[in-house]
């Protein structure tokens, strides 16, 4: 599937959250995960062959967890920069309604439970969608209308990934949930250390702030609760569940590889000026 087909297909899954897409875009999701699944399937294999499909550390090991890009955010690039790859992730879905179309799908009491006190810290003390859009609207404003925004192959497969799940295949979602959930204190550190040293005050970083205290605790359920429990009741699972985070690393860290090397040229550039 060429770059203008993705781009398409990923507005079609952009306008269906919530409700079901057609039987010819899913195809089309299920084509486009077909050409993409080879990227990632080395990985998958050594996932698959964890006791117990425990992960934690392959995905603290893989490059796109301490990716070098998170360390521009907190010490390089500037508000305009920040604001570009806060904006570029536009069509991302909301972090719920993942989390209720993996709920669904649970086939274990404890993972039902583990889903809904899940979805019930996403609205706690606040939704946290409102929190994220209150801190794009503080960075938008402090870059000002001088902000490029791009679509480009690698933003677009890593969504994807994402979207497959979440129309297709829900242990496949969970799969890339739990590689998010387990690399998000990380990331979230160091765009908290970028934000500040950009200005963004305390009152708009309440979203950093929160992620910070719970996301090591829901990977933990992700894994203790959900996956591990349920692949001891099917064990099929476990296909669906690494590719999930095979998928969810290999095409991060295109993506990640994209925005750091973006930002090396714009600093290069600059110097040279």
């Amino acid at each position: 599937m060429n770059f203008k087909s993705s781009l398409h297909l990923l507005q079609a899954c952009v306008r269906q959250v919530g409700s079901h897409i057609d039987a010819r875009e899913r195809q089309a999701l299920l084509r486009w995960w077909e050409g993409k699944k080879r990227s990632s399937s080395r990985l998958c294999r050594e996932l698959i062959a964890l006791p117990g499909l425990d992960t934690e550390r392959a995905i603290e090991s893989h490059p796109a967890h301490r990716h070098r890009w998170y360390d521009q955010l907190a010490h390089e690039v500037s508000i305009e920069e920040f604001a570009a790859f806060l904006l570029e992730n536009w069509a991302f879905p909301a972090f719920l309604p993942l989390v209720e179309r993996t709920l669904a799908a649970q086939i274990t009491d404890a993972g039902r439970a583990a889903m809904l006190r899940n979805s019930e810290d996403e609205r706690r003390p606040v939704p946290h969608a409102d929190l994220m859009r209150q801190l794009f609207h503080a960075v938008k404003a402090r870059a000002g209308s001088d902000v490029t925004l791009r679509c480009y192959p690698s933003i677009v497969d890593r969504t994807l990934v994402f979207y497959y799940g979440y129309y297709c295949d829900p242990w496949h979602l969970v799969g890339s949930l739990y590689a998010t959930e387990a690399m998000g204190t990380h990331r979230m550190a160091q765009m908290g250390r970028g934000l500040m040293r950009l200005g963004v005050g305390p009152e708009d970083l309440e979203y950093i702030r929160i992620h910070l205290l719970c996301d090591e605790g829901h990977a933990r359920d992700w894994y203790e609760e959900v996956i591990a429990p349920s692949i001891r009741q099917n064990a099929t699972l476990r296909l669906p569940i690494a590719e999930g985070i095979a998928s969810c690393l290999e095409s991060s860290v295109r993506y990640l590889d994209d925005l750091s090397r973006r930002g090396d040229e714009r600093r290069l550039k600059a110097a040279l000026q």
